[in-house]
């Protein structure tokens, strides 16, 4: 395992070095703005600017994070399959295999060299899924705990990062209730358990250091804003509510000329460019608007939101969308890149690899769900851990289907966290790897 971690340290150095201090978009530079001057909304998460508060204590700052988050996403998936693993073979083959396709997806490892909630949200899962899960037996107390420090903050950096964990916990629950031998015991690993989940509605409820009460977030306008638009493009009727400086609804021929599934900002543009200003809509004018058009035209609803999902995933013609950022957007904090050749070269290789189909999000979920059915009678013990990490790749993914209000490729970082941990302790349960005992 040391060598592993070793070889996953070296990369990480240098994926880090070669963008050093990290690509960094407009969300980038509004979680940097917020960890120097404060939290002003919670309409992103502000564990992101948290977490940059606390990295900018520590040397190196800001690279240090672009290191920190592809080590831990990459040490994470090694602890855990020598973890559950008793044969040497079986733990080397699936970490590697976790590595490889760490690599080969562009999303991935596009998204790991940019200041972006999304692989830290993966990071963070997957350091809660290795501390959490072990052999089947009684659970580790400091593994618990810091299982359960590493899924609160998973959880407090995205608004969907549930669906990924709850699997996980379900399990846990299970193992503790089964192999613990007293009640209070099980209750207080069992609290353990659940406890990030508040804690993660804590922290878009009082921002820190002052426990001031943050006005919710309005975040599902933008969403709904986009299924509208959707709806209106598909159905051939305008469903969208005429802005304050509008005469007249947008006609049908210009909601289809500026829509595209893949991000609600492109809409906003041409509108804007158009003469009309969404922005300007009130959330309740949204809120009704977007449900007299579910109702009203379900069918198109669903349109809309397949072709954003299959935008997502990599199955429509064309490039992934936004597989990563390519730059240091302009700013005021004089980031700007060590070495912009390197970042150059890194950038070209990963669009590169994001133009071939066989290395898509798609091809990725599939293969896992696919290993895990080859091997799911192979080994009892991990049947379990295979259904978690099954139900949390395909829930968070399900939950974008819903929610998700543009078809970026980084979104779904962490669903193919966990179906590269599926894959790779599903190969490792093949026969050619599997002891002959078994």
């Amino acid at each position: 395992m040391g060598l592993i971690l070793c070889a996953a340290a070296v990369a990480s150095a240098i994926l880090a070095g070669s963008v050093w201090p990290g690509l960094m978009s407009y969300d980038s530079l509004r979680a940097f703005s917020e960890s120097a001057g404060g939290i002003t909304t919670v309409t992103w998460p502000p564990m992101h600017a948290y977490l940059i508060s606390l990295a900018g204590r520590l040397p190196f700052a800001p690279g240090n994070i672009i290191f920190l988050q592809t080590f831990l996403l990459c040490a994470a998936g090694v602890f855990l399959a020598f973890r559950i693993f008793r044969s040497t073979v079986q733990a080397v083959a699936a970490s590697g295999v976790y590595l490889v396709l760490l690599a080969l997806s562009p999303s991935v490892s596009g998204s790991l060299a940019v200041h972006w909630r999304d692989p830290m949200t993966a990071a963070f899962f997957c350091l809660a899924v290795a501390m959490w899960v072990g052999p089947p037996g009684r659970a580790s107390w400091p593994g618990l705990l810091l299982g359960a420090l590493a899924a609160s903050i998973c959880l407090a950096l995205r608004y969907n990062a549930f669906p990924v964990l709850v699997p996980i916990t379900f399990l846990m629950a299970f193992r503790v209730w089964r192999f613990e031998r007293s009640n209070f015991a099980r209750f207080a690993a069992l609290l353990v358990l659940l406890v990030p989940y508040p804690l993660a509605v804590a922290s878009v409820t009082w921002r820190l250091p002052d426990f001031q009460r943050m006005p919710p977030a309005s975040s599902l306008s933008t969403t709904r804003l986009f299924d509208i638009v959707g709806v209106g493009a598909c159905s051939g009727r305008s469903v969208l509510p005429v802005a304050a400086d509008s005469q007249a609804p947008v006609p049908v021929a210009d909601l289809r000329k500026v829509y595209t599934p893949t991000h609600v900002n492109i809409i906003v543009s041409g509108l804007e460019a158009r003469g009309y200003s969404p922005q300007t809509l009130g959330d309740n004018a949204l809120r009704a608007a977007w449900f007299d058009a579910v109702s009203q035209y379900p069918g198109c609803f669903l349109s809309h939101r397949r072709l954003v999902l299959l935008a997502q995933i990599g199955v429509l013609k064309g490039d992934p969308f936004y597989v990563m950022h390519n730059q240091i957007d302009p700013n005021d904090f004089g980031f700007r890149l060590a070495r912009p050749d390197k970042a150059a070269a890194y950038v070209a290789v990963v669009n590169r690899q994001a133009q071939a189909y066989w290395n898509r999000p798609v091809v990725l979920l599939l293969l896992s769900l696919v290993l895990m059915a080859v091997t799911f009678r192979a080994a009892p013990e991990r049947r379990l851990l295979k259904l978690a990490l099954a139900l949390g790749a395909t829930g968070f993914t399900g939950l974008l289907f819903l929610v998700s209000p543009a078809a970026d490729a980084r979104y779904i970082v962490p669903a193919l966290a966990a179906a590269a941990l599926l894959a790779a302790i599903s190969t490792a349960d093949l026969r050619p790897f599997r002891p002959r005992e078994d």
